[in-house]
Formats: structure tokens, sequence, C-alpha cells
């Protein structure tokens, strides 16, 4: 069983340089977290994208502000970005990586002996690879995916569980 990845702690120049952002207030001050205004803790960083978020925002227990626009704060460090919506969806991975997958073949996966397995992949519990299917490197397959003959998996695809690739499938 995986367990969860916890938050990672950011500067607002990492977050700031990730984002081609620009930091208005210490660059230095580590975020522990990112959550909406309505329910930030102190350390978070929250965004604003109008006026009304960004008041918000600014009465919220936030350390920080993610925007897009002029505004300013004298309580809050402010991270200027030319899209705070677009900035939102590239900072969560940040602070919330997803669980690092150890490669390998579940023991109860059905494996088909001519089909070729990246040693990088994951296959997960239960899984079905049929013959000739070619699974590229750090594919991770999920409990339960079935995957039909001749198919073929790039790298890095994750496959959910449950989920039935049929034959030929790329």
């Amino acid at each position: 069983m995986l367990k969860p990845t916890p938050m990672m702690p950011l500067s607002a120049a990492e977050i700031a340089r990730h984002l081609d952002g620009e930091v208005r207030g210490d660059p230095a001050f580590v975020f522990t977290g990112f959550a909406p205004a309505g329910s930030a803790r102190p350390g978070d960083l929250t965004f604003a994208e109008n006026q009304t978020y960004f008041d918000r925002a600014e009465r919220s227990a936030a350390a920080g502000i993610m925007v897009d626009g002029a505004f300013k704060s004298e309580k809050k460090i402010v991270i200027q970005v030319k899209n705070a919506r677009i900035a939102f969806a590239k900072i969560l991975p940040l602070f919330f990586p997803e669980p690092a997958i150890p490669p390998g073949i579940h023991p109860t996966a059905a494996v088909d002996p001519s089909a070729s397995i990246h040693p990088s992949a994951h296959v997960g519990a239960r899984c079905v690879i049929g013959a000739a299917t070619l699974v590229g490197p750090r594919v991770v397959l999920h409990p339960g995916v079935v995957v039909g003959d001749h198919c073929e998996i790039g790298e890095e695809s994750h496959i959910y569980p449950n989920v039935t690739l049929y034959t030929r499938t790329q």
C-alpha cells in the first residue's frame, strides 16, 4: 500500500521561477501549502484572478497570493504571474506530487510470455497483459487493467484501475 505524499514546502522564489513570475515581498519565504482563500492556513499560498478573490485572499490566513493583475498587498507576499488560473494548474503538482510508484510486476498479474515490459514499468495487481504487447518506460498500469494483444503503451503513460485497452491499441 502506498502512503500519500506530503506537501512539498517551496520558497516564493522557487514558485516564481517555475511560473516565470515575479515576487513582491520576501522571495525566501517558504510556503508550506496551497489552498483556496476560504480554507487557507498560515504559511499557505492562495490565488486570485479578480478583485473579489483578491479581497478574500487578503482577509484569509494565507501568507501569499498568486495573481495575474496589478494587485498590491501590504501584508502578504504577492507572486505576479501571466495567468493565475494556468499558474494554479502548474503549481499544484509541485505542492502535491504524485506518489512514487515502484517498478515491477505484481505477482497476481497475468503477463503473456511474448509481451515486452520495460524494467521501469509498474504492472499492478490483477492486470492482464496480452500477447506481443509493448509496455514502455515508466508506464504505470494500476490494478485491474486489461491490455489486449499487440498493444503499445508509450513511456510515462498511466492507465487507471479497471481500464481495458482493446487489441492493437496504441
